[in-house]
């Protein structure tokens, strides 16, 4: 099943990005899309309509895919957890078998509860975090309840029933909007002209100093026994040694890329978008040391394998995009 899921999504992927032929067989069935998303938006409220003392950022993104919203978010919610905020998360709870109802992510709960990016964003930053796939009724549970007074959404741009202050759109640089097309002709879940009222636009890799971020390793941690250690003591030790590198990312190559810029020669293993790594797989993994992505590790017991480790990285924001957020919190009100 996740070989089959695999070459699916590349099929895609080759259509979606090479500007395949089946690309313009699949627009009669984009129309439809397109037909839902206007009617949506035009029920939207405005932007500002949020609760009294409460400020609502949406991190979302306008193609299908990874393309580094989570880590985006967690590093906006630390430098606002920093700056004195009471920050609250909402998500969908993407893949988790809680989506459908409300509740509010524990230390207790699961990758296949909650979702992996929930369960990460909470243990990543031991904030509230409350999923549904009505992010509305997230939104208004954690202001009844979670002494919070700024909100990011983890995803969500295309929630419309959502009020929000400030929207920030995450691309990649390199793949930008593909073809151009709806779903299923292409990767959007938007028309295009929707960045123009967006209030920033990010993208992972771009030399534009306004737009741009890139994800930077800081340090490993051993899975099996929480040992952490740095990054370039693990480059060290590891140069020499047989590496595999697996994960369930949107676009793998993105962490293997990362990792080869670091020096590092790893086999590569690349699972579906949101992919669980089953034992039976992980066991016929070769190599003496196996790398994965946080949220490829939320998802597996801590005695999974001893030669398991988790790449830890940082997001740097642009000081630009964080002045905008720091407008955004005055003219809206709420006190760090």
């Amino acid at each position: 099943m996740i070989a089959v899921r695999a070459v699916i999504e590349r099929l895609l992927n080759d259509v979606w990005y090479e500007n395949s032929p089946l690309s313009w067989l699949l627009i009669p069935l984009s129309w439809p899309v397109g037909w839902v998303v206007n009617a949506r938006r035009t029920r939207a409220p405005d932007k500002r309509s949020t609760p009294d003392g409460v400020t609502v950022i949406v991190v979302g993104g306008l193609t299908v895919g990874g393309t580094g919203k989570t880590p985006v978010l967690i590093a906006l919610a630390r430098w606002l957890s920093d700056q004195g905020y009471r920050v609250g998360v909402v998500s969908r709870g993407y893949k988790g078998q809680r989506a459908t109802d409300l509740h509010r992510v524990t230390e207790h709960d699961s990758a296949r509860e909650v979702g992996d990016e929930a369960l990460l964003i909470h243990r990543e930053l031991g904030i509230p975090v409350c999923v549904c796939s009505d992010r509305q009724r997230a939104l208004e549970e954690l202001v009844a309840v979670g002494d919070v007074n700024v909100i990011l959404s983890d995803d969500g741009l295309q929630h419309y029933n959502m009020p929000r202050d400030l929207e920030i759109v995450v691309l990649d640089a390199h793949r930008g909007l593909g073809n151009g097309r709806l779903l299923p002709a292409g990767p959007l879940r938007e028309p295009g002209h929707r960045l123009a009222s967006v209030d920033w636009i990010l993208e992972r890799n771009s030399p534009d100093a306004d737009r741009g971020f890139a994800y930077h390793p800081i340090r490993a941690r051993h899975l099996a026994s929480g040992k952490v250690l740095s990054w370039q003591a693990c480059v060290d030790s590891w140069a020499q040694q047989d590496v595999t590198a697996v994960t369930g990312l949107g676009q793998p190559q993105q962490f293997f890329d990362m990792l080869r810029a670091q020096g590092l020669k790893p086999r590569e293993v690349a699972l579906p978008d949101h992919g669980v790594l089953d034992l039976p797989s992980l066991n016929a993994l070769t190599g003496e040391v196996i790398l994965m992505t946080s949220k490829d590790a939320i998802k597996l017991p801590n005695d999974a394998d001893a030669r398991l480790w988790v790449v830890e990285i940082e997001v740097t924001l642009p000081p630009s995009l964080l002045d905008k957020v720091t407008a955004t919190l005055a003219e809206t009100g709420p006190e760090s």
